[in-house]
């Protein structure tokens, strides 16, 4: 009898696991996105960050819009920040770093948000990429340029390199820069460069693409690389030296930059809007859901399941999402199978130790 009540048992434990692991895996299907409201920059809205309630939005005609969006049903602007050309934005502390493509690049005192004031500025012509880590700003123009902006008010420029061309885009993580590049037409994918020298950068890796690279992120040692005209790269950067192809998604758009955000991965498509990838299995993406309303996706910033889309003509666009999952999938074993076993086997030592009073109970 107890032989038979424990193959029982074990059933069912089995059954629970296989669904809770196959509910677990494909939770993600429920994702949905709700457009909640857009607000006009004046032209092409380029990029996006997102600090507190803030949004920081470059629009290549207009500069820096800054706008208020504690009430993301209802973006107002707190002040304009003028640029001939402002391209890609990033925000540290009190301060706004742009690049602008036709006059360099600006450092702006973001303290009094409703009067921004230039720090500094250096001249350069195509910054249009760049990203800033540990006081250091890495740009991307015709080279790759490393200075130190420790002192905001001095800019200090430490090394041009330039073997590789231009630079279409640039990631920085630890002592490692992942840049974009290309000569003239020719576009040579990424290259990487170890910086641990900020004086002599040093090519210590390349992936070669036949398309442009718009934009490149890394974490945990998988490389998102956004190509122009060919889709999303997904590759394995462990070995810097040796990138190697995981996967590729592609659906006829133009993707220009890649995050990850809570184990999926958001894709900003100048001809698809926003593309949100399941990559619980990161050898096959697949589509989930996307938002397309017009305009041409060109950033992305991501809080509090909103996304804010640096939407090109349709300025910057808001939109909810809704049944992300918070926790990764970790091949289908979740925390309910993870109870399941811990409880049959209390009831396995239960079943034990009763056995083993019965068969001694006649010497009692």
């Amino acid at each position: 009898m107890e032989n038979k009540s424990l193959k029982f048992l074990l059933t069912i434990v089995f059954i629970f696991s296989i669904l809770n692991s196959i509910s677990f895996t494909f939770s993600s299907a429920n994702v949905s996105i709700t457009k909640l409201s857009d607000y006009s920059t004046g032209a092409f809205a380029f990029d996006v960050r997102i600090r507190d309630d803030v949004a920081f939005v470059t629009d290549i005609n207009f500069g820096l819009n800054i706008i208020n969006v504690s009430n993301p049903s209802s973006p107002s602007l707190i002040s304009l920040y003028l640029m001939s050309s402002a391209h890609k934005v990033y925000i540290e502390d009190n301060i706004a770093y742009v690049s602008d493509w036709n006059n360099g690049f600006e450092i702006i005192n973001i303290t009094d948000l409703n009067n921004p004031t230039q720090l500094s500025q250096f001249s350069g012509t195509y910054m249009n990429t760049f990203d800033i880590q540990d006081g250091y700003a890495y740009i991307g123009s015709d080279g790759f340029q490393i200075y130190n902006v420790t002192n905001p008010l001095s800019p200090n420029e430490l090394s041009n390199y330039n073997e590789s061309g231009g630079v279409s885009a640039v990631y920085v993580e630890d002592n490692i820069a992942y840049i974009g590049t290309y000569i003239e037409e020719t576009y040579q994918g990424f290259t990487i460069v170890d910086i641990t020298d900020k004086t002599n950068p040093q090519k210590i890796g390349q992936y070669n693409t036949t398309f442009y690279v718009s934009g490149i992120r890394v974490k945990d040692d998988i490389a998102l690389a956004a190509i122009w005209e060919d889709g999303l790269l997904i590759l394995d950067v462990s070995d810097p030296n040796n990138p190697t192809l995981i996967s590729s998604y592609f659906d006829g758009g133009r993707s220009e930059i890649a995050y990850f955000v809570d184990g999926y991965v958001f894709v900003a498509d100048y001809s698809n809007g926003l593309e949100i990838l399941n990559v619980d299995d990161i050898e096959n993406p697949v589509e989930i859901t996307q938002f397309y309303d017009g305009g041409g996706a060109y950033g992305i910033a991501f809080q509090d399941n909103i996304a804010y889309i640096a939407d090109f003509t349709d300025g910057l666009e808001i939109l909810e999402i809704s049944g992300l999952s918070t926790t990764s999938a970790t091949n289908g074993f979740s925390i309910l199978s993870t109870i399941i076993l811990f409880n049959t086997i209390i009831i396995l030592r239960i079943i034990k130790v009763k056995k083993k009073d019965a068969n001694t109970s006649h010497l009692k």
